[in-house]
């Protein structure tokens, strides 16, 4: 039998709120549909994150619900999970898919362990969606055991529903301390609070098909095989580098076999530092041909005449792959009293002001930054 295992699709994902990620996820989704026809695959563990909004738009909402059918076509079993990205009670809404076709939807943590196992011939999985702790304290455990222990025993419980099968395993979206993070996932639950030790995933398990964690990568210190299989392309520039891949499963003779199968990416994401003195253009043309989202650093002398060319120079080459142009202001000399001038902090502010609100500043507002530059100036100096 053949399984794959995704994760971390976040439809709908935007760079700084403009530039959309579907297309990159498209292309990532018809590279999962070739793989699964190419090797047969039979069941496919989605584990979690499916939309990057809670209130996901129409668009992503098309996009995933296209990819289901069409594998569910194929004669597939699809499993997926909610992360933390996702809504418990929005992806409840897709639960009543499994009614029309082979698509199984976990919205949450089950109450009863039995509902939260998915059986298929000789395979057995355990599914865990992303197990917030108000769900957890419903569960009937002591309320004065800390989440991770709550969480530990659950999945004891869990393998316990899945013992009588030749091939046992659980997808689940949550954080395991000894992972290596990207840095793109919600800082808010990769706190030691809320992260399970590795060794506690229960051995009984064959494969643990994690979800939450970008980078893929075999999780040390677990008693078994467990898995991030990554995001599918690189959510943000802190994934940068990233090459991304999905785990092709093989279970033959009572053992799961994992198979890395490596992903193309529609625009790679690139980060560019242009410092004082080089050549912008030399630099940034070879770029302007490749399929990227590139983030330029562009180191500028605030009394340069010249550095508003320089930043319109970058967006003219590089126009829509120009994902965010970052000025690096070089501090300026001190003058005779010690004091940096402000003119040229106020030259700078007047011409944001202007290109994010079409208008100057008010003379009020100006001169209170002045003020401002000023005593800075001042206690920078004196210390």
């Amino acid at each position: 039998m053949r399984v794959l295992h995704i994760a971390d699709l976040h439809a709908g994902k935007r760079l700084y709120d403009r530039i959309s990620r579907n297309e990159d996820l498209l292309y990532a989704l018809e590279q999962v549909k070739g793989i699964c026809k190419e090797n047969g695959v039979e069941v496919l563990l989605i584990a979690g994150d499916i939309f990057d909004k809670k209130s996901p738009d129409f668009e992503s909402q098309g996009i995933l619900l296209e990819f289901l059918t069409e594998l569910n076509a194929m004669g597939l079993h699809i499993l997926l999970i909610a992360g933390n990205h996702d809504s418990y009670d929005f992806m409840r809404i897709y639960t009543n898919l499994r009614k029309l076709s082979n698509i199984h939807v976990f919205d949450r943590p089950a109450k009863n362990p039995a509902d939260a196992v998915f059986h298929y011939g000789p395979l057995k999985v355990a599914c865990l969606p992303y197990p917030d702790e108000r769900a957890l304290t419903h569960l009937k455990e002591d309320k004065e055991r800390s989440y991770a222990e709550k969480l530990s025993q659950y999945m004891r419980v869990l393998a316990r529903e899945v013992a009588d099968a030749p091939y046992r395993i659980m997808l689940a979206h949550l954080m395991v301390d000894k992972a290596k993070i990207a840095g793109s996932e919600l800082q808010s639950s990769v706190s030691p609070y809320y992260a399970v030790k590795a060794e506690t995933l229960p051995e009984e398990f064959q494969y643990v098909a994690l979800g939450h964690v970008h980078r893929p990568q075999r999780v040390e210190g677990a008693p078994t095989k467990a898995y991030y299989a990554g995001s599918l392309y690189q959510i943000d520039f802190s994934e940068r580098g990233t090459e991304k891949y999905v785990n092709l499963l093989i279970l033959e003779d009572h053992m799961v076999k994992v198979q890395p199968i490596k992903l193309d990416l529609k625009r790679e994401l690139l980060e560019i530092r242009l410092e004082e003195g080089q050549n912008i253009q030399e630099l940034l043309e070879p770029l302007a041909g490749r399929q990227v989202l590139v983030r330029v650093h562009l180191q500028v002398r605030l009394s340069d005449p010249s550095y508003s060319a320089k930043k319109e120079l970058v967006q003219s080459i590089l126009g829509e792959k120009l994902a965010r142009l970052e000025l690096e202001p070089i501090r300026e000399e001190e003058g005779s009293n010690g004091q940096i001038e402000s003119f040229d902090l106020l030259s700078l502010y007047r011409e944001f002001h202007r290109e994010k609100y079409g208008a100057l500043p008010l003379e009020k507002l100006e001169e209170l930054l002045a003020k401002l530059i000023d005593r800075v100036s001042h206690e920078t100096h004196k210390s």
